[in-house]
């Protein structure tokens, strides 16, 4: 895909600032010549691995294109090299400088925003739903006052959940222990992000299960960097418009099959709107 000339000139000029003003992330991988990402299990097809345990899916494409494009702007080769983390970990991690950028589907919360930077405007969006067997009759959210879902410790809907319908909630540390909690009957169903369940459902060892409400309370997923970043944040949040510039985020989606996002869909229009308005 070619890229359109207002954000090339904006990546140049990013590309010269971050060349005057380095910063101390930026500087490491530089020196090192690989850029560290942040990244953790997801539901397929956002995150897969093949026989041999190669990564690949949608968030994996974007974070190769992410490592190419900053590559391409500070003017040097950088290999790979990606950071396991969990919900548990990954903005310690992030904090301590182990990897210079987090993509996972972290949401973009405002109370977040209070300890790490977010490259605008996001990548990608999901809501709250409810994911639990076909058989259970959960009719709605008012249903659920007093019921049990199981839900990662880190979620950002479970305050709010329990205070406005009554939710229950039973921990864990990431979405494997609550899939695997779901599985054997601990909960009604699991609490967590309506993009990630309805690719879920898709699965052969899934298809008894789908994802149950409408979705509530919805959210970006964005690219997170430590705070005191400016001009790799500058950078980033460059690279994450031209993806929804150039529709690649939308040509993703058809390729892994997934259900068309209305946000990521309103974000390639907004994107392509503000570039006829500098042309």
């Amino acid at each position: 895909m070619s890229l359109p000339p207002i954000f090339l000139s904006l990546l140049l000029l990013t590309g010269a600032a971050m060349q005057v003003h380095a910063e101390p992330l930026l500087e490491r991988a530089q020196s090192r010549g690989t850029l560290n990402v942040c990244t953790s299990d997801e539901f397929p097809p956002f995150k897969t691995l093949d026989a041999q345990g190669n990564p690949g899916g949608l968030i994996m494409d974007l974070i190769v294109d992410l490592q190419e494009q900053l590559a391409t702007r500070i003017g040097q080769p950088l290999k790979l090299s990606l950071v396991q983390v969990n919900p548990l970990n990954r903005l310690l991690f992030l904090d301590q400088g182990r990897c210079e950028v987090l993509v996972t589907s972290l949401l973009d919360t405002p109370a977040r925003r209070r300890e790490v930077d977010f490259a605008g405007p996001g990548f990608y969006s999901s809501a709250a739903t409810v994911f639990a067997p076909k058989s259970t009759a959960i009719p709605d959210w008012e249903s659920l006052r007093g019921k049990t879902l199981c839900a990662p410790a880190t979620s950002v809907w479970v305050r709010p959940f329990e205070s406005r319908y009554g939710v229950q909630f039973a921990s864990f540390n990431g979405t494997a222990e609550v899939r695997k909690a779901v599985a054997d009957s601990r909960c009604l169903g699991a609490m967590g992000d309506d993009a990630l369940y309805s690719a879920l459902a898709r699965q052969p060892e899934w298809a008894d299960y789908e994802a149950k409400l409408p979705g509530q309370d919805p959210a970006p997923w964005g690219i997170a960097l430590r705070k005191g970043q400016p001009e790799l944040l500058a950078a980033v949040s460059a690279i994450v418009e031209r993806w929804h510039a150039s529709g690649l985020i939308i040509d993703l989606e058809q390729r892994y099959g997934l259900t068309p996002n209305a946000w990521v869909a309103a974000q390639h229009v907004r994107a392509l709107q503000g570039l006829a308005q500098h042309e």
